[in-house]
């Protein structure tokens, strides 16, 4: 009989109390080891260099060094998982996207200044993002601004064009260079809306959908209840909101976008409700894409798409994060093609012609 090996976890924050509230949540976990904490960037690289740690919690903001500083430190010296504990705030979210961009797995929401009830909320997600992570390779993302795209993006479109086709993508851990990476070679011109649901909190979207449009041709922004899908815009699903594509009175298709009221829906916005939509509005006109994350979120709403003749994308294990939603999308037969990032972007652009 096997033991099965314990996640190595080094805990690093300023605050001896958010450290404490930290390593309790851990310690809680049968399945983790809490090897150490550090009180600062410098502190941090030292201990990843010399404990080994199989995932890294980072608080961004620390004196002598911060998190993005020790963050490019540890991925040059010694790759490692690192989730970052980020405030839910518009600066907050520009830096988690740094650092996501510098190689960190995921992030967890750092709690406020109340912490009885934040505590509770983070331990689940935390937890579960730490298991994840343990074993992914991280890896760092050149998102660069390429001199002229914007000019190459496509002038507005007239409301009363035809949308015979519509893209629909879903991700959670990883997704953010993911879906770049998709986007970043899609046609500006592409015949075509893409609805993008990634699991985030609606600071984090509303910033991912500007830092997009900036690096990609095609053009890309929040969507807005009651909102006409147009072709060549990509649609971000603002974050704690539930969107659904639907008809308007005119029967153009459009955003309902409503507040997560559902408690069974963990996830705002969720793929599955997405993808459900998608299926009732665009049939076999729709292509529904997994992209990395774990869970299961999105697959019974790819497997509607399927049944209704669309065409179904899971990405490939080499080039996920987090090989879960993939998986669950394969396991499930959910996904006719299961493709790497190169191919899914090559095949979306297939399906339009």
């Amino acid at each position: 009989m096997t033991t099965q090996k314990k996640i190595k976890v080094l805990v690093v924050d300023d605050s001896a109390f958010m450290r404490t509230a930290i390593e309790r949540m851990l310690i809680s976990d049968p399945g983790i080891e809490l090897i150490g904490s550090a009180a600062n960037g410098r502190e941090a690289v030292e201990k990843v260099v010399r404990l080994r740690p199989d995932v890294v919690t980072m608080d961004i903001e620390m004196p002598i060094m911060d998190g993005l500083h020790a963050l490019k430190e540890i991925m040059r010296l010694c790759p490692t998982p690192v989730l970052m504990v980020s405030s839910l705030t518009k600066e907050g979210a520009k830096t988690t996207l740094d650092a996501i961009e510098l190689g960190a797995i995921d992030y967890v929401p750092k709690p406020g200044s109340t912490l009885s009830a934040n505590i509770l909320t983070l331990k689940e997600e935390l937890l579960q993002k730490i298991h994840a992570a343990a074993g992914c390779q991280p890896k760092a993302v050149k998102l660069e601004y390429i001199p002229g795209k914007r000019q190459a993006k496509r002038a507005p479109t007239p409301a009363d064009e035809i949308i015979n086709r519509a893209i629909f993508i879903g991700a959670s851990t990883g997704g953010p260079p993911a879906v770049q990476k998709i986007l970043s070679v899609l046609d500006p011109a592409l015949p075509a809306p893409v609805i993008i649901a990634q699991h985030m909190p609606k600071a984090f979207t509303s910033a991912f959908a500007s830092r997009m449009n900036m690096l990609c041709s095609i053009k890309v922004k929040e969507a807005s209840d009651g909102e006409t899908l147009q072709n060549s815009i990509a649609y971000i699903c603002p974050g704690d909101y539930q969107t659904r594509v639907t008809r308007s009175m005119d029967g153009k298709f459009c955003f309902s976008i409503v507040s997560n009221t559902n408690e069974q829906d963990r996830f705002a916005p969720c793929i599955n409700t997405l993808f459900f939509s998608a299926a009732k509005e665009f049939a076999h006109k729709a292509v529904g894409v997994i992209l990395t994350g774990m869970g299961e979120d999105g697959v019974r709403g790819l497997k509607n798409i399927k049944l209704m003749g669309g065409l179904t994308i899971a990405q490939d294990r080499a080039s996920s994060v987090v090989y879960g939603m993939p998986r669950a999308a394969l396991e499930q037969e959910a996904a006719v093609r299961i493709l790497n990032l190169d191919e899914i972007a090559k095949e979306i652009e297939l399906a339009l012609k």
